[in-house]
């Protein structure tokens, strides 16, 4: 048998707690309450944070929230920089990226979460009555948008040279068949495939790429399109005996982001509290 005679770690010193010291990550999608929770956690760790959003209203109220995480003597611009766009315009995304390494000289860090899923309040409809214009309505909100900002952050990541984590916000919908939602369930998949595919060519320049999956999220908008019962319905079904909540997902996020997952690529991680049993 093996003697161990020491570990990686230094026993003798505590754990770093501002893991992101340093980093500057890009999150899109960055004014929902996914994106600013997770910017929150970000801005904790030492990370300078680009928030991008296609709406300017809410963006400036993120700012006005996120003005709490900046460390006390710190300048809110020099932390955190919120940038108005359209991740569907393959020329906002490219402006995006150069504006957000222009500003922070580095690029380590991007969290793909912009998207979007069935209107709420709208019916659930078999894939023979899902109309064209719904379909590509989804898969350009979920698919191309990841496609376009996967594309340019990692060619800024590979000519900077420090290697990277992206992570892409798939669902539990990219896990398992979803009946009466085929075009969301279909984007959510894809999202496997940009992720396995970019994490091997990434590879080599140290840029790890995987996608989370969280069941549905607990979200003041979620729980007004939701009866009561149907509410109490959703919540059994899960053994946890709860829906995610916002800072679910922020953790698991921040845990990719850090070294901590720095073996990590290519992979899936369930946000769904054992509601999916693989």
């Amino acid at each position: 048998m093996e003697t161990i005679s020491s570990t990686t770690l230094k026993l003798h010193s505590p754990l770093p707690t501002h893991r992101l010291a340093g980093r500057v990550a890009l999150i899109t999608g960055g004014a929902g309450k996914i994106g600013i929770e997770t910017a929150g956690r970000f801005l904790r760790e030492g990370a300078n944070v680009v928030l991008v959003d296609n709406n300017a209203s809410a963006l400036e109220a993120a700012l006005n929230v996120l003005r709490e995480a900046v460390f006390s003597g710190e300048l809110v611009c020099s932390r955190l920089l919120t940038i108005k766009a359209e991740v569907t315009d393959e020329t906002q995304v490219e402006e995006c990226v150069k504006e957000s390494v222009k500003q922070f000289k580095r690029l380590d860090v991007a969290f793909l979460n912009a998207g979007t899923g069935t209107v709420v309040g709208s019916e659930e409809s078999a894939c023979w009555e899902t109309g064209l214009e719904e379909f590509e309505r989804v898969m350009r909100g979920n698919v191309r948008s990841a496609f376009l900002c996967l594309k340019h952050v990692a060619a800024a990541m590979r000519d900077l040279g420090n290697g990277g984590s992206i992570i892409l916000t798939s669902s539990v919908a990219g896990l398992h068949g979803s009946p009466g939602h085929i075009a969301y369930s279909a984007s959510k998949f894809a999202l496997r495939g940009l992720a396995l595919t970019a994490a091997e060519e990434l590879g080599p320049y140290g840029i790890r790429v995987n996608t989370i999956h969280p069941s549905r999220v607990e979200t003041p908008m979620f729980r007004n399109s939701c009866s009561r019962e149907k509410m109490e319905e959703l919540r059994a079904a899960i053994p946890l005996g709860r829906c995610a909540q916002v800072d679910d997902v922020a953790s698991v996020v921040d845990f990719l982001a850090s070294e901590d997952s720095k073996f990590m690529t290519g992979g899936f991680l369930k946000i769904d509290g054992g509601s999916v049993p693989f």
